[in-house]
């Protein structure tokens, strides 16, 4: 393994994360070494993994901090870099890194009682698993005991594992959706061995825990939500077998819908079935009740009864509740729903009052539907006003294609030209310098390289139209795509993302191949040179200059 030194250490993570970094060396452990890489851990935050490996020109690290994680020397990485440096002036000994144990091969070694033994300890102090093994065990106790058997130390139990008395931050929260997805497999066990009346108790309590644990749960990656989902579908499935009263049951889910935490999700649709006509009736009447004593516009109740509606086949219900609300009008809902019905004739009329109605940008739904509907009637003349004032409403580039596609071919030189005057205006009235521009939009789409370009220069546009433009322009105009190259390499650096480093390098490769053909060759040493120096700490992207050949 090359030798180090602090200074290396330094100059790779700058004097604050070296000082940082030396604060750490007592929160080191775990160091040892192979014939590459140094290792160990580093106690901060949490604790992190850090590897060591010099390189025949530079180090090379992996810590899975977030600063290291972006590509960053961090200061775990100093610390143990220091811990391994004092080792070796000292004449230390620094221990050989072990191979890994097969774990399996282990405990498939030891004898039964060994490995209770073994699981118990390691329960004692995980509270994930022990409360995993909690419910397994008291739903082997109940599934073994027969029918009717008193669920309260069950209920105790799920409770345990449901709880959560503080904030389950992001990396606590897979672990506590294995525990939530636990619940839900030991409700299927009960259903699998016909414990329907128990799985349905047992199931709409932890339903009921769930929503009030869940809120403090970080679920950002909805891996929580999806196994209480899981939670929800056994207690749907309990209902569908126990047979539960279906005034009560409607009783329940109404509740939990308009006072519950709104997690896990519940939708009548799930519960249709099982409601049965009775159930979904009494639904019905007390959702009518209390939403009419909430506002007109109460966003839950609205949509529990279009909710309803859908699931009991009433359209009018439906096209009511659509007519309703402070967003004012849902045409496109409105139409879907008489369009189901087979009302077409009323569903092509409320699409009309929906463009009418609405300002702004349309309504996409409203408008494919009017212009299918005047395509299929030969109605040609009104779909192409529709399409004119559409295109008006929203100059984009989707409304311009659709208006060129069902313009009469002979008429499109002159509609064209309109178009494009509206574009401009738009792009006049708008600040595009950093934003993508229609105007520039349209032009790249029709393939006008030079009269993009013109209007990119004008107007401005976003780094990714400019950078299409470049390589329109690369070989008849190559300054122009050089400047363009050149800014695009020094936004992705400074975004200090690994991700985008390979991208950053190919860029400046093609910098360096264009200030050659303008026979320009010190600027391309220079551009290079200077961008070695002003991003020297960043390894990973000099090592993407590196394979560019730069």
């Amino acid at each position: 393994m090359r030798a180090f030194s602090r200074e290396e250490l330094l100059e790779l993570a700058g004097r604050k994360s070296y000082d940082r970094g030396a604060s750490y060396v007592p929160a080191v452990q775990g160091l040892s070494t192979d014939r590459a890489t140094v290792r160990g851990t580093v106690t901060g935050t949490h604790v992190y993994r850090v590897e060591l490996t010099p390189g025949r020109s530079r180090m090379s690290w992996e810590c899975d901090c977030p600063w290291a994680e972006e590509g960053n020397f961090c200061k775990h990485c100093v610390a143990l870099g220091l811990v391994y440096l004092s080792a070796v002036e000292r004449g230390t000994s620094v221990p050989a890194a072990a191979a890994l144990p097969d774990i399996r091969a282990y405990l498939e070694s030891l004898a039964h009682a060994d490995l209770v033994d073994l699981l118990v300890s390691a329960a004692g102090t995980d509270e994930s698993l022990e409360r995993r093994l909690e419910v397994r065990a008291a739903s082997a106790a109940v599934t073994g005991s027969g029918r009717g058997v008193d669920t309260s130390a069950l209920r105790a139990f799920v409770d345990r594992a449901l709880r959560i008395d503080d904030l389950v931050e992001y990396r606590e929260a897979p672990a506590y959706a294995e525990t939530v997805s636990d619940v839900a497999e030991q409700l299927q066990r009960l259903l699998e061995d016909d414990l329907h009346d128990t799985a349905e108790e047992l199931s709409r309590y932890a339903v009921e825990r769930l929503g009030e644990y869940l809120p403090l749960a970080d679920d950002s990656d909805g891996e929580v939500g999806e196994a209480a989902l899981r939670v929800v579908e056994a207690h749907v499935e309990a209902c569908a077998n126990a047979d539960p009263d279906p005034v009560e049951l409607a009783e329940w889910l109404l509740d939990r819908q308009l006072n519950g935490s709104g997690v896990p999700e519940l939708l009548l649709e799930s519960y249709a079935g099982v409601l049965g006509k009775a159930g979904l009736e009494h639904y019905g009447n007390r959702l009518a009740d209390i939403g009419a004593d909430r506002p007109a516009d109460d966003w839950d109740s609205r949509f529990l009864m279009a909710e309803f509606a859908r699931a009991s086949g009433d359209v009018d219900l439906l096209v009511r509740v659509y007519s309703q609300g402070r967003e004012g009008v849902y045409h496109a809902g409105i139409v879907d729903a008489l369009l189901s019905a087979g009302r077409d004739s009323e569903a092509l009329e409320r699409a009309e009052q929906g463009l009418a109605e609405k300002e702004g940008h349309p309504d996409g739904r409203l408008v494919e539907h009017v212009v299918c509907a005047y395509r299929a009637a030969e109605r040609w003349k009104d779909l192409r006003r529709v399409r004119w004032e559409v295109f008006e409403r929203s100059p984009d580039v989707e409304s311009y294609r659709a208006l060129r596609d069902d313009e009469a071919p002979g008429e499109w030189p002159r509609v064209r030209g309109q178009a494009l005057a509206v574009l401009r205006r738009s792009a006049a009235r708008r600040n595009t310098r950093h934003f993508p521009c229609p105007l520039v939009e349209v032009l790249l789409w029709e393939g006008s390289g030079d009269e993009a370009w013109e209007a990119a220069t004008a107007h401005g546009c976003d780094d990714k139209q400019w950078l299409r433009l470049a390589e329109l322009r690369e070989d008849e105009h190559p300054g122009d795509s050089l400047d363009v190259y050149a800014r695009e390499v020094s936004r992705l650096v400074a975004l200090t993302s690994t991700v985008l480093y390979p991208r950053a390098a190919e860029l400046a490769r093609r910098v360096h191949g264009l200030y050659g053909r303008l026979g320009r060759p010190e600027d391309a040493v220079e551009f290079v040179a200077g961008l070695r120096r002003e991003h020297r700490r960043k390894r990973r992207f000099l090592a993407g200059l590196d394979r560019a050949g730069l």
